[in-house]
């Protein structure tokens, strides 16, 4: 069982995972703490370490290598927020934690990887190494979700985005921004998290979108998708977009089989208002982000309007205030 001071650590190495959130390719994002307990009841932290941008080396080996030879490890705790790997026996994380000597393990979460899953627990159970798991609501699967599903359902994780005024307008394309420069940046981590973005053909031609993650520091590559309908004229000839084609009766697994074959396993749609609610109608999507401003637009097309009920019913997941804006989350039940 895990005392107070263990679970404040998990909390630490839950929040600490967020720094690289989309930056470690197709592996999550985990932090590592090394606690010296030989001292201090409440333990002191001595390393620690994230998965690299790269997504190698992990965490646990950013955070081994800095720990002093002359250090004492028979009390050292390392925890992290997802099972240490055991792919590769000799040099998986599992391995360099028994050679490392680190006596007690606490895990946030077991990895949902089926080739890895309970195996890095197993093993190092074996060496009587001590590893707890936590049983509290995990944040690392909530910010790593695109992972969790990919991995126990083989599917990429879709999000549908939606910006909206107070009385129900989305934007149309001569029409200012509906919702804050501030809402459109916290967007841009949006898309960070994401391996792709999508949109459709109509908005690409009409609004002429970057589809780029435009953050400080940040160099994300996003894979640019865009849908068109089946038999509609060829599109322009661009070879930074990949172009998906559908009818609403095949979409779901054909961008299924045409995502993962990119090995894109997670996908944010941004629009425009048909290609929402063609993938909302079918129930295409895991995840609902609606930006909601408190401002009406006074004059726009009734094409440009949604139904005041259109999420009546739906799993709302969270909603909160954001600068002048709201936003809230839905899942699909």
């Amino acid at each position: 069982m895990l005392s107070g001071v263990d679970l404040n650590y998990v909390r630490s190495v839950q929040n600490l995972s967020l720094k690289h959130l989309g930056l470690t390719k197709e592996n999550p994002s985990v932090a590592c703490l090394i606690v010296d307990f030989n001292k201090d009841a409440n333990g002191k932290v001595i390393s620690f370490g994230l998965t690299s941008p790269s997504g190698r080396p992990h965490a646990e080996v950013n955070a081994l290598k800095k720990i002093s030879k002359k250090i004492n490890r028979r009390k050292l705790t390392a925890y992290i927020s997802l099972e240490p790997c055991f792919k590769n026996k000799s040099n998986s994380c599992s391995s360099l934690l028994y050679k490392a000597g680190i006596k007690r393990i606490v895990i946030d979460s077991l990895d949902p990887n089926p080739e890895i899953h309970n195996q890095g627990n197993l093993f190092l159970k074996k060496k009587k190494i001590q590893i707890l798991i936590s049983n509290s609501v995990s944040r690392f699967k909530d910010f790593n979700k695109y992972f969790y599903k990919y991995n126990t359902s083989s599917q990429p994780f879709i999000t549908l985005k939606l910006a909206i005024s107070q009385n129900c307008y989305v934007k149309d394309f001569n029409s200012p921004d509906i919702t804050s420069k501030k809402t459109q940046q916290y967007l841009h981590y949006l898309r960070l998290r994401h391996d792709a973005i999508g949109v459709g053909y109509n908005t690409l031609i009409d609004d002429q979108p970057q589809l780029t993650c435009r953050l400080n520091g940040i160099n994300k590559h996003l894979k640019k998708i865009i849908f068109i309908k089946k038999n509609t004229n060829s599109p322009i000839q661009n070879n930074n977009f990949q172009f998906i084609d559908y009818d609403k009766n095949s979409l779901k697994q054909n961008l299924y089989d045409k995502l993962l074959k990119s090995n894109v396993r997670s996908l944010l749609v941004e629009g425009g208002l048909s290609t929402f609610m063609t993938f909302f109608k079918i129930g295409c999507y895991n995840e609902i982000v609606l930006t909601k401003s408190k401002n009406n637009v006074v004059s726009s097309s009734a094409k440009y309007k949604i139904k005041k009920n259109l999420f009546d019913g739906l799993l709302e997941h969270s909603n909160n205030s954001y600068g002048n804006d709201q936003i809230i989350v839905y899942k699909n039940k």
